[in-house]
């Protein structure tokens, strides 16, 4: 018997050329292998020659020639090269896939194989190019995987795969040596070579896994670095990570978030729209769980697949505190309270009791009202209502509505955006109440805040936000609010000066502050107090102790405190009645003995008013100022005229600037000299205390030049 001959059928030049190269790896020159039309080609009877026929497929029976009938025939089983297999291995389950192969019969058995090789998580579709697909059924397909095949691939595919063509398995290459009774002395080789591709194929697993383990911990490590929550969702909903500012942010656990969908975890997230448009949502300002988180959520794509999103937010009254330390530090803006409730001196049952309800107002968040008049501490108490509170280690914001023009109030308060006027800083401005976030701003001279401004604050007190000047966006803050005047505000209410609504918005928790003629017997603890700031040792004889416990001190603690400094100049050793003013002296306002000191008195039915609004008015400028307006004015209303603020101030001997003349009306104002209409067009009028008011100035005019001709 001759050399055994095997004729190949195939369907392609390609298949024949595989099995040749499989069957010369264990027969060598031991079987002589022609194809069918290498057979036709030699125009010889060599039938009887051919010892079997290896067909790559069933399909193929039916074009055999005649002649080749009784030839026995064997249909090659084939496998896979296990080296092209991780390419396979990267697609992710559920991907749909279109297996392409020359006929159906041969894309059905490459699907059932790689079916049973483990790939059963991903969805084969086999496909021959005898099947017609429309493109609409193609664009539902991911990618297409084939062996050998690319030419068939239809067009629409961007991702083909090819696992080249399939080889002859080992247990048909045992049945052609059973036919030809030949050994398979290389039988061991290809068993080594085909585990050899399998332990190779492992160990790239093994380094890939390995590989991927580090790189996870790697980037979860960088992920928790992260100041900022980070979310990861897969493309079925399914959360898959969950870093450790995601948990503190929402109070969660990060092991009871992991592999549950987020509908369950994050419902108020609103991350359905992402599922839906696949298409990025920045910075989304969502309100949850009484939290302001800044939100973005980004779809994950690649290779224009859909892998899921990947949620990050923020949370808003974090990141500006954040800011507000940057500015701080930046500007050191020293925005701190400085005073507690052991630095209010006094052992009177009134101040007592009321640092005894004050505490008690320090440990709620609701806002505050403080009541007293000029000099008895109102902010001092203020200061220590922040420090005894929950926010002590907040920002302490003062804000004194007295030294705040109308113009600048709003921007002031509220801030800016750049460009928003002339003049403006460029980055625009922060404004008080946002660098007084988590903290406490307080509103001294609460009543002296224009109508327009007033309105403003109603709306940042009911909103708790506010917008910058020139700004499209409403900023979230978190503040308490205390205020403080020395006004009757139920009374400016009534007459139309103080907005009613802010008033009862304001008036949450009141507190009066006693004047000092209600707590005489802490008068001397606070000279004693006064004394040892001062490091100063002044005996006070009984006598003046006497004349002070006597006196009303119109100007509260702050008189008292300017006293004691008049003493440490002018005393040395014990202070006796010589050494201190005529109207302390005789325990009343308006007693005195000194011809200069006499013009300087005042009627005692005015209470000390006069002698506080001149006090109030050398402090804000020259008198000789408000002396020439309140005159014209004088002028003005003997003719019942009204008058505007540009023509008085064009009648002043020497007129003043813009801003000055708005300062000096807003003082007298204030200190009830003037009134000025709620109105335009309706102009400025003096009152009778306006009048008694100029006229003390001219009396301390006439005083002063007799005192300087004398000299």
């Amino acid at each position: 018997m001759g050399m055994p001959s095997i004729l190949l059928v195939t369907k392609s030049q390609k298949v024949s050329q595989t099995f040749e190269r499989n069957l010369r790896t264990f027969f060598d020159s031991r079987i002589d292998v022609f194809t069918l039309s290498q057979w036709q080609e030699m125009n010889e009877n060599l039938q009887d020659k051919i010892g079997l026929i290896l067909l790559s497929t069933r399909k193929l029976l039916d074009s055999l020639p005649d002649v080749l009938a009784d030839i026995p025939v064997l249909i090659a089983r084939r496998n896979i090269e296990m080296t092209r297999l991780p390419q396979l291995m990267e697609v992710s389950t559920g991907t749909k896939c279109l297996l392409v192969a020359n006929d159906m019969i041969t894309a059905e058995d490459s699907v059932e194989f790689l079916r049973r090789l483990g790939f059963q998580h991903l969805d084969f579709v086999p496909y021959g190019p005898e099947i017609e697909m429309s493109v609409t059924e193609l664009k539902k397909i991911d990618l297409a995987i084939t062996h050998g095949w690319p030419e068939f691939v239809p067009d629409h595919f961007n991702r083909v795969i090819d696992l080249h063509n399939r080889p002859i398995d080992l247990t048909t290459i045992f049945d052609i040596a059973q036919l030809f009774n030949l050994s398979i002395e290389k039988a061991h080789y290809y068993t080594a070579d085909f585990f050899r591709d399998f332990v190779q194929l492992g160990r790239n697993l093994a380094i890939s896994v390995n590989n991927e383990k580090q790189l996870k911990t790697k980037l979860e490590s960088i992920l928790n670095a992260v100041h900022e929550g980070i979310i990861g969702i897969d493309k079925h909903g399914y959360i898959t990570f969950f870093n450790e500012d995601a948990g503190k942010i929402l109070h969660l656990r990060t092991e009871h978030c992991i592999n549950k969908r987020f509908q369950e975890i994050i419902p108020d997230f609103q991350v359905e729209a992402v599922f839906e448009s696949r298409e990025e949502i920045s910075d989304q300002l969502l309100e949850m769980r009484n939290l302001y988180l800044l939100v973005t959520k980004i779809p994950l794509m690649l290779d224009g697949q859909f892998l899921g999103v990947v949620v990050t937010f923020q949370d808003v009254t974090k990141v500006q505190r954040i800011e507000q330390e940057i500015r701080k530090k930046s500007t050191h803006l020293g925005l701190t309270a400085k005073y507690q409730f052991d630095n209010i001196i006094g052992m009177s049952q009134a101040i007592t009791s009321t640092k005894e309800v004050a505490v008690k107002v320090s440990t709620s968040d609701y806002t505050v009202l403080i009541t007293g008049e000029n000099g008895t501490g109102k902010e001092i108490f203020a200061q220590a209502i922040h420090q005894n509170s929950s926010r002590k280690d907040m920002p302490f914001v003062p804000v004194n509505f007295a030294g705040l023009t109308e113009s600048l109030a709003e921007s002031e308060l509220f801030g800016y955006e750049e460009g928003s006027f002339t003049g403006a800083k460029k980055g625009g401005k922060i404004g008080l109440f946002e660098l007084a976030h988590n903290g406490t701003i307080f509103l001294d001279e609460i009543g002296d805040a224009p109508l327009s401004i007033q309105a403003a604050l109603l709306r940042v007190l009911q909103e708790r936000q506010v917008m910058r000047v020139g700004g499209n966006r409403v900023i979230p803050i978190n503040v308490r609010v205390i205020a403080a005047t020395n006004r009757n505000l139920m009374e400016m209410v009534q007459k139309g000066m103080f907005r009613e609504d802010l008033y009862y918005r304001l008036n949450v928790l009141p507190l009066r502050i006693p004047a000092l003629n209600e707590r005489r017997e802490d008068i001397l603890i606070l000279i004693e107090h006064f004394l040892q700031k001062k490091n100063t040792n002044l005996i006070l004889s009984s006598e003046v102790k006497n004349s002070l416990l006597e006196y009303n001190w119109p100007g509260n603690i702050r008189e008292l405190e300017n006293f004691v400094n008049y003493l440490t100049v002018i005393v040395e050793g014990e202070v006796e009645l010589q050494h201190i003013p005529e109207r302390i002296k005789n325990g009343q306002v308006g007693q005195t003995q000194s011809s200069v000191e006499t013009e300087l008195a005042f009627p005692q039915e005015d209470g000390g008013e006069i002698e506080q609004i001149l006090f109030l008015l050398m402090r804000n400028g020259s008198l000789s100022d408000y002396e020439d307006i309140l005159a014209n004015l004088l002028l003005c209303s003997k003719r019942q005229q009204r008058i505007g603020r540009g023509v008085l101030n064009s009648m002043l001997a020497k007129p003043l600037t813009e801003a000055r003349i708005r300062n000096r009306l807003a003082i007298l104002n204030r200190s009830g000299c003037i009134s000025v209409g709620q109105k335009k067009q309706q102009g400025t009028q003096i009152t009778l205390l306006g009048i008694q008011v100029l006229q003390r100035i001219k009396n301390l005019n006439v005083i002063e030049q007799a005192f300087q001709n004398r000299i």
